[in-house]
C-alpha cells in the first residue's frame, strides 16, 4: 500500500464522497509533504533511468492504459514510465470503439472486469467524474485508478509534472508568478495546475483568456478559500513582461459547445506567442505548455532559451515512473530515498 498519500473527500453529485488512495483522482489530494517527496523520488529516477535503461523494480505488475480519448504523451509516458521499471504493459487498442463499450458497456462494468487482470489502471475518458466513478471500492476491487485525463475535470499527473519542470528550473514554487493562458474554461490541465499551485504561499496567478473562454468560478473561489492571490486578463501582453511562468494551453475545440464554435475560434487567435513576444519576457522566465499546440505558440519561438515544453514532455516519463513506483513498490521508494538523504 502507498505510504504518501491516504484520504481525501470531494463533493461529487452533491454529496460529500471518501476516496481512499493510493488512487490519483485530482491535484488537490498531494499534501506539500506529498509532493516533495515525489519531487525527490522523481529526480532521483531522472539521474538513473534513462533512455536504453530499465530497472526490474516493477517485475510481475501488469499496467492497463486504458485510453477512451486520443493521445499521445501522456499514453506513451505511462507506457514507457512501466516499461522502464519492468512492469507489463497492455494498451488496449481504440476501447471506446473496439471493446464491449460499442455495445452499451458501462465504464464501471468494464473496471470491474480489468481490475481482475491488471496491478494498475490508468484511465482516460471523456467523462468529468469518470476517475472517481472507477475508483469505488466495488468496481475497482482495490486496483488503484490513476487519472489521466478526466473530461474538462483534471489531468492530475499533467500538473505534476508540471510542478517539477518548474520546481527542476526555479529550485521553488513560492512566490512566482504564474500565467495560465488559453481555453481555460474547457482545459483540465489549468485547472489541475491552478489547484496544485495553491498549495504554495506567495503564489500569483494570471489567467489569461478572452471572458469568453476564462476559469470557471469553482476554481476561483478555491484559490480565494486558500487565500491565493488571483487576477483575470484578457491579452498577453498585458502581463507577460513580468510574470515567471507562462504556461499556454490550445483551445479544446472537442468539448467546446456546436454554439460556442464561432466565438471560441476568434478567441483562441487573441493570445499567441511569437518569438517577439517570447523575447519581451524576463531573461529567467519559461514558457509551457502541456503539448499539443495548435497556433497558440509559433514554431520559432522552440529556439528561444524560455521554451521548456518538449522537457516538460520528457519529464513525465519520471513523474508517472515515480507515482507507479510509488503505488506498486513503495519499499523501494523507501530504500531510494533514504540512499539519497
Amino acid at each position: 500500500m502507498v505510504k504518501y498519500w491516504g484520504k481525501d473527500n470531494v463533493v461529487w453529485q452533491d454529496k460529500m464522497v471518501e476516496i481512499d488512495f493510493p488512487h490519483v483522482i485530482h491535484a488537490q489530494q498531494f499534501s506539500l509533504d506529498d509532493l516533495e517527496k515525489l519531487f525527490m523520488l522523481t529526480a532521483i529516477l531522472k539521474q538513473q533511468i534513462g533512455k536504453g535503461k530499465k530497472k526490474d523494480w516493477l517485475n510481475g505488475n501488469i499496467v492497463l492504459n486504458l485510453i477512451y480519448e486520443p493521445s499521445t504523451r501522456t499514453m506513451t509516458s505511462f507506457s514507457v514510465a512501466g516499461l522502464r521499471l519492468g512492469a507489463d504493459v497492455i494498451t488496449p487498442a481504440d476501447p471506446a470503439k473496439l471493446s464491449s463499450v460499442i455495445k452499451g458497456e458501462t465504464l464501471e462494468d468494464s473496471i470491474r472486469i480489468y481490475a481482475d487482470k491488471v496491478d494498475v489502471i490508468i484511465l482516460r475518458h471523456k467523462d468529468d467524474d469518470s476517475a472517481l466513478r472507477a475508483s469505488r471500492s466495488r468496481f475497482c476491487q482495490g486496483v488503484p485508478i490513476i487519472n489521466a485525463g478526466a473530461g474538462k475535470g483534471q489531468h492530475p499527473t499533467q500538473s505534476l509534472l508540471d510542478y517539477f519542470t518548474i520546481r527542476e528550473r526555479f529550485g521553488r514554487i513560492e512566490g512566482l508568478i504564474v500565467a495560465i493562458c488559453g481555453d481555460l474554461k474547457h482545459g483540465r490541465t489549468s485547472r489541475s495546475l491552478a489547484y496544485l499551485l495553491s498549495k504554495y504561499k506567495g503564489v500569483e496567478i494570471y489567467f489569461v483568456a478572452p471572458q469568453v473562454a476564462q476559469m470557471s468560478p469553482d476554481v476561483l473561489d478555491y484559490l480565494t478559500s486558500h487565500n491565493v492571490k488571483w487576477h483575470q486578463s484578457e491579452t498577453l501582453k498585458e502581463v507577460i513582461s513580468f510574470v515567471d511562468v507562462c504556461y499556454m494551453t490550445r483551445f479544446q475545440t472537442e468539448r467546446e459547445d456546436p454554439e460556442e464554435k464561432e466565438i471560441m475560434a476568434h478567441a483562441s487567435m487573441v493570445n499567441v506567442i511569437d518569438e517577439q513576444l517570447a523575447e519581451s519576457m524576463k531573461d529567467d522566465a519559461i514558457i509551457m505548455h502541456p503539448l499539443p499546440r495548435i497556433h497558440e505558440i509559433k514554431w520559432g519561438v522552440d529556439k528561444n532559451k524560455r521554451s521548456v515544453y518538449f522537457l516538460q514532455a520528457l519529464n513525465g516519463d519520471y513523474i508517472r515512473m515515480a507515482l507507479l513506483l510509488c503505488i506498486l513498490n513503495p519499499d523501494k521508494v523507501e530504500k531510494l530515498l533514504a540512499s539519497a538523504a
